[in-house]
């Protein structure tokens, strides 16, 4: 009869023991995967941030530069994070320092729009519009000539909304940014 008792009594320390451990197993699993998705999301940013700006670097003073490297954004990010999640990007003049300076082209998601951005940089509409407050203008005003001045250096400001999968940590959507800046390449034929 003890040992009957005995049996009962180590079976319900285990149930108490595991009703104790296992909310934390249950965060701890949940964090993991919260996090998993948080660096997957900030990776595949980042790859399409530095796709844009190589975009940009090769396409220079073309008209269609802006609608280029937007275009490179979104092959960057598709199949493995959604296109909503994009606040907006900046197109724009990098200081020497590799700050952003005041002279940039910011475009925001816009499913509506034909070209899938607003303002719509697309030169094979007839009237591109280059960004919003469009301070660097259209993509002719760059400095790629190889000279005394040197070349621009173009940067690429990518502003994203992480909205957590779970919620169980108890954080609200998190707004990162990643940017990458890339020198022009030189005209050497001329312009």
């Amino acid at each position: 009869m003890d040992r009957a008792s005995t049996g009962r009594s180590e079976r319900g320390a285990a149930l108490v023991e595991m009703a104790l451990v296992a909310p934390l197993l249950l965060l701890l699993l949940f964090g993991i995967v919260e996090f998993g998705f948080v660096f997957k999301d900030r990776l595949t940013i980042s790859h399409a941030t530095n796709a844009a700006a190589r975009t940009g670097s090769t396409t220079g003073t073309d008209p269609a530069a802006d609608f280029l490297i937007l275009g490179a954004v979104e092959a960057g990010l598709t199949g493995a994070v959604d296109l909503a999640t994009i606040d907006h990007v900046d197109i724009y003049k990098a200081n020497p320092d590799g700050s952003k300076s005041g002279s940039y082209n910011r475009y925001f998601v816009d499913t509506s729009s034909a070209c899938g951005w607003n303002p719509c940089p697309d030169p094979s509409t007839g009237s591109p519009v280059y960004g919003n407050p469009s301070n660097w203008g259209d993509p002719a005003g760059r400095d790629v000539v190889l000279d005394s001045d040197g070349l621009d250096t173009l940067g690429i400001e990518i502003q994203y909304t992480h909205t957590w999968l779970t919620g169980i940590l108890g954080f609200g959507p998190a707004t990162w940014v990643e940017q990458a800046e890339v020198r022009l390449e030189p005209d050497v034929f001329g312009p």
